[in-house]
């Protein structure tokens, strides 16, 4: 890139002869005396995190770099990556196919990205679905919950917990994200239907939901397929005191 030679003008000169002026007169201040130091507060930094889940059966082990700068290798179908702190601003997401040989490009994109968010990163056949965990205190102390449809063969779904009328999801479709439901902090069990029908698709036994957290839970794998059957895989976070 080349830079243009800035000319001063007369405004310029006069500030070049001001600043000539101040160091002289520093030089022969007299020893000892120095002007009262003003304290001044230091940069204010937020910490940004974001964690991925992989659920795009089909895809392989993927290496994530933000910026162009690798932040996570072979990333396999089914796993939660540590969280991992994310640049703010226009912050380039790439991703790549982890193969022996040669990895090649496989999403590329570029997202603005607020500093102080924890985010979440749901890696799909198709898409990538993002979201902001809601970190703001819970009612008494319960737990909040967001069901993300991350299974493209998967039609729109119900999510409830059964035999306690709690609903989490309704008519859910893929890659819809359900909005929030506060629950007392427990055990539930969890059935998955068709919003079309009734049918069972999946069922979770024994999710045990924490008070003071918030939980993303994701439908992932593939609708009867034996090798990638349907799951719910779970991310969470601490609500902020």
């Amino acid at each position: 890139m080349r830079y243009k030679r800035r000319k001063f003008g007369s405004h310029g000169r006069g500030m070049v002869a001001l600043l000539m002026f101040a160091a002289l007169a520093a030089l022969i201040a007299p020893v000892g005396v120095h002007a009262q130091e003003t304290p001044t507060a230091g940069p204010v930094t937020f910490q940004t995190r974001v964690q991925f889940l992989h659920g795009a059966p089909g895809l392989g082990n993927v290496e994530i770099s933000f910026n162009y700068d690798k932040v996570i290798d072979e990333l396999s179908y089914g796993d939660v990556s540590d969280w991992k702190d994310i640049p703010p601003g226009a912050t380039e997401v790439t991703m790549n196919a982890d193969r022996r040989g040669m990895n090649y490009l496989v999403f590329d994109m570029i997202y603005p990205v607020a500093a102080g968010n924890d985010y979440f990163s749901v890696i799909t056949d198709q898409l990538l679905l993002n979201g902001v965990f809601d970190r703001s205190p819970i009612p008494d102390r319960g737990a909040r919950v967001q069901i993300v449809q991350g299974s493209v063969s998967l039609p729109a779904v119900n999510v409830t917990a059964t035999g306690q009328s709690v609903s989490f999801a309704t008519n859910l479709a893929y890659p819809r994200t359900s909005e929030a439901t506060v629950v007392p902090a427990g055990t539930y069990q969890l059935e998955v239907t068709l919003a079309d029908g009734g049918q069972t698709a999946l069922t979770v036994p024994n999710l045990t939901l924490t008070g003071d957290t918030t939980y993303v839970l994701a439908i992932i794998g593939t609708a009867n397929d034996t090798d990638n059957p349907l799951e719910l895989k779970v991310l969470q976070d601490t609500t902020n005191s």
